[in-house]
């Protein structure tokens, strides 16, 4: 089945100081299955928005006052379903951003507790790259992951990354 997004995210690859990618922690909330979890920043389509792009940079900036051009889009990454595992499915458009250096992030705390800069390295070490329960699944399942600073990278964010960086996903255990 074709993915027919209704939703965006922005991809940041920095390359220096070190080449890395931006994560988020999203904020915690009962009504996101996600709350918590490490993302990307993104969201939703709104009716004002002429193009998921644009939900892409309207959503980076609110989440973490970072400001992009369009003109500084690298490419559009191939769209998938997040939310399977929570049965809440949506399409998603991930943009990548090639940039120069970090940008310091300043957080909206409606929207996420914290972010890192995560080194590329870092994240295509495959000794890190490993089956794990995942907190809040009563079902106690297990997903392929990474572990960031005690909470686990898994999901729809996980599979692009793995998609971008060349990564073979764990197999099952």
């Amino acid at each position: 089945m074709e993915a027919h997004p209704e939703a965006a995210v922005a991809v940041l690859l920095a390359k220096h100081p070190v080449e890395s990618i931006l994560l988020i922690r999203r904020a915690t909330n009962p009504a996101d299955p996600w709350s918590g979890h490490w993302s990307f920043p993104g969201g939703r389509r709104d009716d004002a928005d002429p193009d998921l792009l644009t939900t892409a940079l309207r959503e980076l900036d609110e989440e973490c006052s970072i400001q992009l051009d369009r003109e500084q889009l690298t490419r559009e990454l191939p769209s998938s379903y997040a939310g399977k595992s929570v049965g809440n499915t949506i399409a998603v458009a991930p943009y990548l951003f090639e940039i120069a250096e970090q940008l310091q992030a300043n957080l909206n705390p409606h929207e996420a507790d914290d972010y890192v800069w995560t080194p590329v390295a870092l994240l295509a070490d495959r000794s890190r790259h490993r089956w794990q329960r995942i907190p809040g699944f009563a079902n106690r399942a297990m997903f392929p992951a990474v572990d960031l600073k005690g909470t686990p990278l898994w999901g729809f964010t996980y599979r692009v990354l793995c998609d971008l960086l060349g990564i073979e996903m764990p197999t099952h255990q």
